[in-house]
């Protein structure tokens, strides 16, 4: 990053957009309707058709999208083709459950998305295990965010700004927008941000065109020098393929700020609208982004293990020198990528928020509190966490992907309370809480001894230990004496 020196023009605009953000979290903040929990932390439940669209795609979407899946493309070639179906796999994810819990939320007011546990399965352990999990999750999540975050400004700074002032800088803004409006300033600035994302993906599709020799060029070159990236899984990649989908496919499809933006669409036609739009995102955006992992390999050769991330960055370098219009492309660039890390760091904070504010500190600290008492207390903690996370991301010696696929291992377990819960009425608590604290048991066990049996993911085992034991519980509760069975 450091080998992209910026003119005055594209540091201006940069400084433009992220003033335009805390200007729409201060319109945001005079929409307002009322003080209540539901209109802060879910706008009111009135989001429309394109804020939910590009609100959902610009959570999915992480800085990942554009460094991490373009290094992963030209390390591994052919094969990473597996985040593509894991990304539609998430769609057809939300079908399964999604209509049916926005209906409940309406019928019982959800907040976060606790609240669905808690009313399907009555149990204080079970929530305040799901709340822990989610609270895990968010954390790294903002983590990562926050950790690419400070590399980039001090990249771009040419090593003037240091990382820590750098992810200051840029958290102070997140949360002064997210503080005044609630989920209307992330929404709403999450839309942008997916409209600026989309935007990178179109000008990454013109950059293969236009530098780097055409699309069927580009890959007959690498069909001569590395035809092995170009070769489908077989054995245990085959496996290893098929388990990614499932890890992240099921696992994203559950994110706990998904879920309160299902919660918070203004109607059913909406929210299926919005999912249908979503199926069609991935096969532009990723497709894109993984072609240009792939033809970078001929142009680039020769680069190992983590420094294939390198690769957006060194192309950005290329397309830069080549005048005005290059320097205005990596301009628009760098925004969507600022974008894409600032929507996913903004809408994981205000759920961590809600959670803290409503399924811990509502319920187990002070059970009086009114809404806007817990939306205070919410908001300090997102900031007392957001300063710890701040100074956590900018030690040298962290490294994130362990923790990134840790994410995943543990929220594949929490899906079958959801995508079961919502289509099984006659499942009960007791086989949902035992499969819940088994493929917990086996998935962390399994991610912190490095351990994956056949090319699987340990959180993929997991699951299907989670879901054979809550088969085999139902089985077991179901043949009881009704007298007996009501506890449960």
């Amino acid at each position: 990053m450091q080998d992209l020196p910026l003119e005055t023009g594209s540091l201006i605009f940069l400084a433009g957009y992220l003033l335009s953000l805390l200007i729409i979290g201060w319109f945001a903040s005079r929409q307002r309707q009322d003080r209540s929990l539901g209109d802060y932390y879910l706008g009111g439940r009135g989001m429309g058709l394109w804020v939910l669209m590009l609100t959902l795609f610009a959570t999915q979407y992480s800085g990942n999208a554009l460094f991490g899946f373009t290094g992963q493309a030209y390390r591994v070639g052919f094969t990473w083709l597996a985040i593509l179906h894991s990304m539609i796999a998430v769609v057809a994810g939300y079908l399964l459950f999604a209509p049916r819990l926005r209906r409940l939320s309406r019928e019982q007011q959800f907040i976060t998305p606790t609240d669905y546990i808690e009313f399907r399965f009555p149990s204080r352990a079970l929530s305040a295990l799901v709340a822990l999990c989610f609270m895990i999750v968010l954390i790294n999540y903002v983590l990562a965010q926050l950790k690419v975050m400070g590399l980039m400004v001090e990249g771009l700074s040419g090593g003037q700004v240091d990382a820590f002032w750098g992810v200051v800088m840029l958290a102070i803004i997140m949360m002064v927008y997210s503080t005044m409006g609630g989920m209307r300033s992330v929404a709403w600035t999450d839309a942008i941000q997916g409209a600026m994302m989309l935007t990178g993906f179109i000008l990454i599709a013109l950059i293969i065109e236009r530098d780097m020799g055409g699309w069927s060029p580009a890959f007959a070159q690498l069909r001569d020098i590395a035809p092995e990236k170009l070769a489908p899984p077989e054995g245990r990649a085959a496996v290893t393929w098929f388990s990614t989908v499932v890890l992240i496919g099921i696992g994203a499809s559950v994110y706990p700020q998904a879920i309160q933006r299902i919660y918070a669409a203004r109607s059913a036609r909406t929210l299926q609208q919005s999912l249908a739009g979503m199926a069609v995102l991935p096969l532009f955006a990723v497709v894109v982004v993984l072609a240009l992992g792939f033809v970078s390999i001929a142009r680039f050769p020769g680069l190992e293990g983590a420094a294939a991330d390198q690769v957006m960055a060194l192309i950005m370098r290329d397309v830069l020198s080549t005048g005005w219009f290059g320097h205005a492309v990596v301009t628009l660039l760098l925004g969507a990528i600022l974008a894409a890390l600032m929507s996913t760091a903004d809408s994981a904070l205000l759920t961590l928020s809600s959670i803290f504010a409503k399924d811990i500190y509502g319920k187990y600290i002070r059970p009086t509190a009114s809404d806007a008492g817990c939306a205070r207390v919410g908001q300090w903690c997102a900031w007392l966490i957001l300063g710890g996370l701040v100074w956590l991301s900018t030690q040298e010696n962290l490294t994130l992907y362990r923790l990134f696929v840790l994410k995943f291992e543990i929220l594949l377990q929490i899906a079958p309370a959801f995508y079961f819960g919502v289509n099984f009425p006659s499942l009960r608590t007791t086989p949902i809480m035992l499969g819940l604290v088994t493929g917990l048991c086996v998935a962390v066990s399994g991610w912190s001894l490095g351990w994956m049996p056949f090319g699987l993911h340990p959180g993929t085992v997991g699951l299907l230990c989670n879901v054979l034991m809550i088969m085999s519980a139902h089985s077991f509760y179901a043949i009881k004496p009704s007298g007996t069975q009501s506890s449960n």
